[in-house]
This record gives structure tokens, sequence and C-alpha cells, in this order.
């Protein structure tokens, strides 16, 4: 099963910064918090070196049935992860936060890869912690070799799963451990509690059904109620994401803002470039696919092996609403 929404998302220059050890073993939760820990740290100013997208994801019923899931099935558990160690450009643009920023003018991160880039192969890549029912679960995401991801980045090596009932394989509210088999230069490396799944919140006005009130050229305000996660660590913090994708699944837009908001306006003429955006790409101008993400970021240093390439990973850890809509 192939499913290609957007569902990740980006954390500013706001995302606590972990895992500051060394280049074989760093664990996130080891004292350093903050974008100036020393050391083996990583920061967002850092050059890019790739992602581990880890999602928990509820589709509305139009987006269940479209994607094929088992009937009565509503969730979709996703991961998708790359490393590079070069690109051009070294980084590509951070979005802004409050505002909707329109991916297809500024190539921003983490949807575009720069070209050239070197994808790194990391032996394995298996992801540990507890699922649904309590149970202790690693995952182990295959290595897909060269294609593209579900989000349309090519790669020369990727890994990637999707799996329905998310239940069976994480939770909300939990850490997870992302771990690295090694291969070549490559050091096997462990990042405990590198990835943190926040807790499940509610989205509202639209309710995950409601497909109306949506036209080009009006603004629109879109609604949650913010979660606790009782067992985020000291450091951390919950943003969330607010996503335009058009109806092929590639995004167009994306919205960040603080999860504690509990709304965020979406400007009419974000929605007007919407329709810009799908009539030139050639997919409908009168469907959208909204998301509504929480998400916890973590930046850890790039386990390549080289000591005078310090390049920054991005650890996205993200709870996701995904409906269709109807756009006049």
């Amino acid at each position: 099963m192939r499913i290609s929404l957007v569902l990740f998302p980006v954390l500013l220059v706001s995302a606590a910064l972990t895992g500051c050890g060394d280049d074989n073993v760093s664990a996130p939760n080891d004292g350093c918090t903050g974008h100036l820990c020393g050391g083996g740290s990583a920061s967002l100013t850092d050059p890019e070196g790739g992602n581990v997208i880890f999602e928990y994801i509820y589709f509305d019923h139009d987006l269940s049935t479209a994607f094929g899931l088992p009937s009565g099935v509503t969730t979709v558990n996703r991961v998708m992860g790359y490393f590079m160690d070069n690109q051009t450009p070294t980084d590509n643009p951070l979005p802004a936060a409050g505002v909707c920023n329109n991916l297809e003018s500024t190539k921003g991160w983490p949807l575009y890869v720069g070209t050239p880039h070197t994808d790194l192969d990391m032996g394995s890549l298996t992801i540990t912690g507890a699922n649904g029912a309590g149970t202790t679960y690693a995952d182990l995401i295959p290595n897909m070799g060269a294609g593209t991801d579900s989000i349309g980045r090519k790669h020369d090596i990727y890994y990637q799963t999707i799996k329905p009932s998310v239940d069976d394989y994480i939770k909300t509210d939990q850490a997870y451990d992302v771990a690295w088999g090694g291969a070549g230069t490559i050091p096997a490396t462990t990042y405990t509690g590198g990835l943190f799944m926040p807790a499940t919140f509610q989205v509202s006005d639209p309710g995950l059904e409601d497909n109306s009130g949506w036209t080009a050229g009006v603004d629109k305000t879109v609604h949650w109620t913010p979660a606790t996660s009782a067992n985020l660590p000291a450091g951390d913090e919950v943003l969330v994401v607010t996503w335009l994708v058009d109806a092929a699944v590639s995004p167009t837009h994306m919205c960040p803002t603080a999860h504690s908001a509990g709304q965020f306006t979406i400007p009419g003429s974000a929605l007007t470039e919407y329709k810009a955006i799908a009539t030139a790409r050639g997919t409908p101008t009168n469907k959208m696919i909204l998301l509504r993400n929480a998400i916890v970021h973590h930046v850890v240093r790039l386990p390549n092996g080289e000591n005078d390439n310090k390049r920054r990973l991005d650890l996205l850890s993200v709870m996701c609403w995904a409906q269709l809509v109807d756009l006049n």
C-alpha cells in the first residue's frame, strides 16, 4: 500500500536541540539541551543531513476510502527516513512561524532535497518503543534503495514503511529509540528517546468530516484543542503545523504555530495561491487536503563517521489529522 500524503512537519528555530553525545552513541536525554550545546551537538544552523519522520495519522472517511484502508480502519503509522553527507544547496530554507509558507515558491525544508546530493546507507533503521497495548515493539524500517518517497522526494537510498491500524505499532505521549546498524564507515548508533510522539489532540471547526466552508480569497480559521503531553521531556516543545495539500497529495503551503494557540487563520491569499498552483500542476482546484499536526522536533548530529563534516539530522514525531475539503 502506498500512501503519499505529506504528513510531516517542521519545527523552526524554537525547536529544542537534543542529542549531545559522541558520534557512536548519542542520548537525547544526556543533559544537553538548547541550541548552544557544545561537543558533538547539532543545531538548525548546521548543514542538513536528512531526517526521520515518524507519524501517527487519523484519516477522514474520504481519505480512508481513497487509500483503500481496511473496513473500519482510519489510522496509519508511517515512517520515512533519508540520510546524506552533502547536498547543493547546503540548506533548504526553513519556514517562518505564524504564516502560510508557499512551498512552491520557497522550495523549502523539509519537502525539498538539494540537487545534487549524496545519500548514505546507514545499515538497518529500527524504532523501538511501546505500542498501543503497552508492549515493546521494535519496528525495522525497510531500506527501499533508490526511488521516490511518499511525499515526492527523490533518493538514491531511503527508508520507508506505511502500516494501517497505528495502535498496533505506536501510541501517543511516548518516547521511542532510534537505532542504525551501521554500514561501511557509518558507525552503529542509537539515539535513546530520539523520537517523542506527542499526546493525541482533537480538531474542530472544521471537524474531521466537515468538507465545506472554503473559498479562495477568504480567510479560514481552523481550530484544535491543545493536549498536554504528560511525559514530554524537559526542554521539548509541541508545535502545530497546518498544511494545504493538493488532490495529488503534494503540498503547497505549510503554516506553523504554537500548539497552545488552539487555532490558526489561513489567509485567503494562500487559498488563492493554492488554486493557482493546482492549476499549474494539473490537479483539481476544487479539492484540497487539510492537515493539522502536533509535532515534536529533535535535532541531533548525523552519525556519518566524518569528524570534518558535521551535519544535522532532524528527528520529527507527528500526531496528525488529515481530511479532504471542498474549495470554491
